[in-house]
């Protein structure tokens, strides 16, 4: 709709000004108020454009959209992220892979996956057990091992919350094997001790399970998240079991996750 032909009485709600009204735009942020001084939640100065909600923090307190609505940018002060494209994706996310070649299981036996590109056989990394229950034990002392462990685990250096987990196996023969991956988080000591590396604190944050695995096939399984909150300081492992016999393992596991 136009002003035109209507009186400034009528119309100075709708019309916007900052709340420096002697030096207007200068400098110095102001607030961006309604004639009737409403303040919104943009404010401005000759170099500055600021977006600060006035009442309540939202989901979409900022977004950039195309011509037919898809967003692309969304600002969400609400959950204190910032999503982008088209899939709304964190603007942070980060992808985080264990992967191991021919881990040699016993059926039963929760194993350590190499983090980051290690792998066994490759680089001679000894398999580490952790446990044979439904799931891997919550406490792991490494002993004369521990210096194995360092290339099993991602420390995490900022809070983190898991956003999805996808995984890719085979084995090595013709028959058929069930497998099961679980990623996990730990409290790892670091005081200056001969305690230093072990984890205790172990909390599920996503499983999966992968059936009919053999060597003439990949099997890719989307894990389901159980936990997708990680703190700073805390260290992230990730467990593999055959759960039928001692078929060699080939697996890659892929961790998307964001920075909150």
């Amino acid at each position: 709709m136009s002003l035109a032909n209507k009186s400034p009485k009528d119309t100075y709600k709708s019309l916007l000004k900052v709340v420096d009204e002697t030096n207007g735009v200068s400098s110095s942020t102001s607030i961006i108020e309604g004639g009737n001084g409403t303040a919104s939640c943009l404010a401005l100065s000759d170099d500055v454009f600021l977006v600060q909600p006035q009442n309540d923090n939202t989901t979409d307190t900022l977004k950039v959209k195309d011509k037919i609505g898809t967003t692309y940018l969304a600002v969400d002060t609400a959950n204190s992220c910032v999503r982008v494209g088209a899939t709304q994706t964190y603007a942070n996310s980060q992808i985080l892979t264990f992967s191991a070649y021919r881990i040699v299981p016993v059926a039963g036996t929760h194993y350590f996956v190499p983090c980051s590109g290690n792998s066994f056989n490759q680089f001679a990394i000894t398999e580490l057990a952790n446990g044979t229950g439904t799931d891997p034990a919550t406490t792991f002392d490494a002993g004369d091992t521990t210096d194995e462990l360092v290339n099993m685990l991602f420390y995490t250096p900022a809070n983190i919350t898991i956003d999805g987990v996808r995984f890719m196996v085979s084995t090595d023969t013709d028959t058929d094997t069930t497998v099961n991956v679980h990623l996990y988080k730990f409290t790892m000591v670091n005081a200056g001790g001969t305690s230093d590396g072990n984890l205790s604190g172990g909390t599920l944050l996503a499983n999966g399970q992968a059936t009919s695995v053999d060597r003439n096939v990949i099997k890719t399984v989307a894990a389901t998240i159980d936990s997708s909150s990680v703190s700073a300081n805390e260290v992230i492992a990730c467990f593999v079991e055959n759960v039928t016999n001692t078929d060699d393992i080939n697996l890659r596991v892929q961790v998307l996750y964001h920075i909150t």
